[in-house]
């Protein structure tokens, strides 16, 4: 491969993690969004049934939902809520496209770090990052398909391969500094957050901490992934070659 073949190949790589590593911040924006107009559609649907049928919301039973939901529909108050329960369908219906558009992202994610690594052979991590994403893209897949305990814990170790990948990215910057290929300071802060949800995914069986570690490492994983869109685009090419300029 040519000189500007390969930092052509090596530019191509560093925009394909940045375009991944945008999207997936931008996705979790929306689950962020969607997932609170579910909450605030769920909330007004059971509170507009309760005071149709003249009670409170101490009256839902909490430990019987299925009784209880069974007796709201019975009454004849589905139809006045029809609205509400199509709003719930859609917001779920687009909480799945994004999750199944997450993914996607996810693997170009490994594939973007996987044609660094072809086009920057110098810098052994790079190999080994693209099997921790596509390792979690598998599990997570293969968990949906598995069900109870052994689902979840595939998908658990899903999201340890991706901690792993992602916490080899932290020390693929550190790399970059060392050889003055990066100017700036690439922060450790995704691999916290994704770690903190791994812990969390854990910790929710025992206790409701696990729900507030998810929620802290998920707006971790925001700034991570717009800060790793950033940094990428910032890694210089291996040093004694240039990016030729473009003529304006």
């Amino acid at each position: 491969m040519s000189q500007n073949n390969t930092i052509f190949a090596f530019e191509d790589a560093k925009n394909k993690i940045s375009v991944s590593s945008r999207k997936l911040y931008l996705y979790l924006i929306w689950t962020t969004i969607i997932g609170i107009v579910l909450a605030v559609v769920l909330l007004i649907t059971l509170l507009v049934f309760l005071a149709a049928l003249g009670l409170s919301i101490t009256d839902f039973d909490l430990e019987n939902i299925y009784e209880s939901a069974e007796t709201l529909i019975g009454s004849g108050l589905l139809t006045s809520g029809l609205v509400m329960v199509i709003l719930l369908v859609i917001a779920i219906l687009a909480l799945i496209i994004i999750s199944i558009m997450s993914y996607v992202q996810y693997y170009r994610l490994g594939t973007g770090f996987s044609k660094l690594h072809a086009s920057d052979p110098r810098t052994e991590t790079n190999r080994y990052i693209s099997f921790g994403i596509y390792g979690y893209v598998i599990a997570v897949v293969a968990g949906i398909f598995i069900p109870g305990t052994f689902g979840t814990v595939v998908t658990l170790l899903g999201n340890v391969s991706l901690a792993f990948g992602v916490f080899l990215v932290y020390q693929l910057f550190q790399g970059y500094a060392e050889q003055g290929r990066f100017k700036g300071k690439h922060s450790i802060i995704l691999f916290i957050g994704i770690a903190l949800n791994v812990v969390a995914s854990i910790t929710i069986f025992f206790n409701d901490y696990g729900i507030v570690g998810s929620l802290v490492g998920f707006i971790l994983m925001l700034i991570g992934f717009r800060n790793l869109s950033r940094d990428i685009m910032l890694v210089e090419p291996p040093k004694g070659e240039a990016v030729p300029k473009k003529d304006v």
